[in-house]
């Protein structure tokens, strides 16, 4: 096919085409960088003499040119057909759109708000404390020197700097009692870190809850009142407590908050894993040495402190058996909520 011929066939199918990407296919396969008019023009150096290849490239480009111009013009012709086609149809302007997709609050959020408002309600402030922590606030101030043998519990994580990733919300208390005076009641809800093994149960990234309240005559009775009080908002009015002695360096005594399984009543069921228990809480009242630590005389004031993990208590009140699925992200388990 020579030069007159791809110009006769390419101004043909131009003419023919009947839509914008048929168009652009045209112009690709004539004008586009392997399309046929380049391969004539690749070559002229072939031709011997100079005056040749001068002729040759001009009507090369003439050739290109026409077809430039016939692929303008049928643009503007299929543009304009376009925009005719658009006047003629009908748009209902009263018809009802297309319901945007909206996004929730992620469960998490909502019950760390539930428990801010419960609490706020009985006069306890939110407070903060930092994720990168002291080693003597996360652990020495709160009555757990170095070689006291329940840091094993906790699976810290520490910097090269001595600093340890908290391993719980604890680390607020004597920074606290530090900066007020009695009477205390403060509250935080945050995250926590723990070098452990991540499972459905279990993972080193995690949320805490803790109240604090330090006042004259503050005993177990008033323990024993938040607990019924929050659990029964949370798991429903017929949910019973239980405290069992539980040691945690910090407090004395010390107690492990149970709460009746809202599932079975008490009965046992898989959720509960048969027990008809579960374990909620810990809690007790403030260890005179810390309030010592935090510059409160243990033989006037007492306190207390009360504290859960939302991420099992909010397992335990939707029926969820994974842990993971509060931080993966998953919008399939997010759009349940």
């Amino acid at each position: 096919m020579n030069v007159v011929e791809a110009e006769g066939k390419a101004l043909a199918e131009i003419a023919q085409v009947s839509s914008l990407p048929e168009l652009e296919e045209a112009r690709l396969r004539y004008l586009g960088r392997n399309g046929i008019v380049n391969q004539f023009l690749s070559e002229i150096p072939e031709l011997p003499r100079q005056e040749d290849r001068k002729k040759a490239g001009g009507f090369i480009n003439a050739v290109k040119g026409n077809i430039e111009t016939a692929l303008e013009k049928k643009d503007r012709e299929l543009r304009q057909k376009s925009l005719k086609e658009i006047d003629r149809s009908s748009f209902d302007v009263t018809a009802p759109g297309l319901a945007p997709q909206t996004g929730s609050v992620h469960p998490l959020t909502k019950f760390r708000e539930f428990v801010r408002d419960t609490f706020t309600k009985l006069g306890f402030e939110e407070v903060y404390a930092p994720h990168l922590e002291e080693d003597e606030y996360n652990f020495g101030l709160l009555n757990i020197p170095p070689d006291h043998p329940s840091r094993d519990l906790w699976d810290t994580l520490y910097l090269e700097d001595g600093r340890a990733m908290r391993t719980h919300t604890s680390n607020m208390q004597v920074r606290e009692m530090r900066k007020r005076k009695p009477p205390i009641r403060v509250m935080t809800f945050d995250r926590c870190f723990r070098y452990e093994n991540v499972d459905p149960h279990h993972s080193h990234t995690f949320t805490q809850f803790e109240v604090l309240y330090v006042d004259k005559d503050v005993s177990m009775g008033q323990l024993r009142f938040l607990s019924d009080l929050f659990l029964k908002a949370v798991l429903g009015e017929k949910t019973r407590t239980r405290f069992r002695p539980k040691y945690y360096p910090f407090v004395e005594p010390g107690v492990g908050v149970d709460a009746l399984c809202p599932f079975c009543e008490g009965k046992g069921c898989r959720i509960c894993g048969m027990e008809g228990w579960f374990e909620i809480a810990g809690a007790g009242l403030v260890h005179p040495q810390v309030l010592k630590n935090g510059g409160i005389d243990p033989k006037e004031y007492s306190g207390l402190a009360w504290g859960f993990g939302p991420d099992r208590m909010l397992m335990i009140k939707q029926g969820i058996e994974d842990i993971r699925y509060f931080y993966e992200g998953d919008l399939r388990f997010l759009k349940q909520f």
